[in-house]
């Protein structure tokens, strides 16, 4: 298992001669597969007119080299639409937003961790709750929906699964492990997840059972959210006009963020578009 972190930059080795034929430049994501499907070979041109090496051609990705049979599994990517159309439509995941499947906003997405022994399908992200602290855990694939240009959208319930070392990512790594993280910050994450500013009527029998102090810890959640929210965005600024549904302008581009701003922001329920416009 791999960090794509450690994959970029490596010298790639045909080993059929011995020869440095490039170094990885870049990694191209299918967000379907969920997996990395060409390595981008670096040889100084622009990217359209690049060399690619499908991932099944890849022998191995050792620490110092990416080795290869020989260089005549580079291909032009203009010969490849498949390859084109997976660099058109941009899936980064790292440094993308992270989004619950009823709609909280709980972090971001750091590296990848990749399988280079099966086709370098993606087996784990880097999970960033805090984005003020960067404290950062490890997000098994399977708790992913769907990868996005700009968003990572995760099951709602993520807190449980969330894992200390890559070496939990292993496949037939045990639940047991789950046991050992550090409760606190677990416990943080699982307000974020839950944290929803209108959370949904639970209409079954269970619902009399419901107690105040849950009411008040999912309370709690929205409020320290929202705190977090205000905190990252407060002095950055727009890097796009945000309107609401009836065209009303909430912030042009290039204005610094502020309290009015984020408020404004909130009651049109424009504020996670406000999140992924903005910078520092």
């Amino acid at each position: 298992m791999k960090k794509t972190q450690r994959i970029l930059g490596l010298p790639i080795i045909s080993i059929s001669d011995g020869l440095e034929v490039g170094k990885v430049k870049s990694i191209i994501i299918n967000a379907d597969k969920g997996a990395i499907d060409y390595i981008v070979v670096d040889s100084g041109i622009q990217i359209f007119s690049a060399r690619v090496i499908p991932t099944e051609d890849v022998l191995g990705i050792g620490e110092y080299a990416l080795t290869i049979e020989n260089e005549g599994v580079i291909t032009d990517i203009s010969r490849i639409p498949a390859a084109i159309q997976l660099l058109q439509n941009d899936i980064k995941v790292k440094s993308t937003k992270v989004l619950t499947k009823k709609g909280s906003l709980i972090g971001e997405i750091g590296d990848i961790y990749v399988d280079d022994n099966d086709n370098c399908k993606i087996t784990g992200l880097e999970f960033i709750a805090d984005i003020t602290q960067k404290q950062i855990k490890l997000l098994p694939r399977d708790m992913v929906i769907t990868f996005g240009k700009n968003l990572t959208v995760v099951k709602e319930d993520i807190g449980a699964s969330l894992l200390d070392t890559p070496a939990q990512l292993d496949a037939g790594s045990g639940f047991s492990d789950f046991e050992k993280k550090n409760d606190d910050f677990i416990d943080e994450v699982d307000r974020l997840a839950f944290a929803n500013p209108e959370p949904e009527t639970n209409y079954s029998d269970d619902s009399e059972n419901e107690t105040p102090v849950a009411e008040e810890a999912s309370d709690n959640a929205s409020v320290l959210f929202e705190q977090r929210q205000r905190q990252y965005l407060k002095g950055r600024y727009a890097t796009r006009t945000v309107s609401d549904s009836e065209g009303n302008i909430i912030v042009d581009e290039g204005i610094q963020i502020d309290d009015a701003i984020i408020d404004a922001a909130k009651a049109k329920g424009k504020l996670i578009e406000l999140v992924m416009n903005n910078r520092s």
